[in-house]
């Protein structure tokens, strides 16, 4: 028997188990980064970090960056004549490939290699909130697509938690293998 046999069988388990959880998540595209985790949330954050800077909390087009001399001042999304003329596929593809691909401002950058096709998506119902007078379709709509990332949250949450219970147990057994070694060196003497 080696001197950490058992600790060493339970760190070679827990790093198989979690290379091999690691490569379904990933396969599964279900690899986030902790600055995603925050931001992705739902689409609220998501608009909050991404748009907002510009296009202000409420989508009035007052965010942070706006500014006396900003040409193009950057859109009300509360402007309902506006938003009933564009159509879900023109802000789809201004979110996606920026705003200059509709020919519109070239300050507002391209988010579809940051944000996903879903998120996108729920971006544009989020919008689309701003300048409904019936703001009840939309939140639901916006709640109802953030119930999938709970699910997938869920996933994320328990996969953290056996990889803490596996590097509990390994480092459990690895301090119970050394207090017997403690214990048979101190009855040898």
């Amino acid at each position: 028997m080696g001197y950490f046999s058992v600790g060493k069988k339970v760190i070679i388990t827990s790093v198989l188990l979690l290379g091999v959880v690691s490569w379904y998540s990933a396969v599964n595209g279900e690899d986030v980064s902790p600055r995603d985790q925050v931001f992705l949330l739902s689409p609220k954050k998501t608009f909050e970090y991404y748009c907002s800077p510009c296009h202000g909390m409420k989508g009035k087009g007052d965010g942070t960056f706006f500014t006396i001399d900003l040409k193009p001042k950057p859109r009300n999304f509360t402007d309902v004549e506006y938003m009933k003329k564009r159509t879900d596929d023109q802000l789809t593809k201004s979110i996606t490939e920026g705003s200059k691909a509709v020919d519109k401002s070239n300050l507002c950058p391209p988010w579809g290699k940051t944000l996903t096709d879903k998120r996108i998506k729920e971006l544009v119902v989020y919008i689309r909130g701003f300048s409904t007078q019936d703001t009840e379709k939309p939140v639901v709509a916006v709640k109802e697509a953030a119930g999938d990332d709970k699910k997938v949250s869920a996933f994320r949450s328990s996969m953290r938690w056996v990889f803490v219970v596996v590097i509990t147990l390994a480092l459990a057994g690895g301090a119970v293998n050394e207090w017997k070694k403690l214990r048979n060196e101190s009855t040898k003497c």
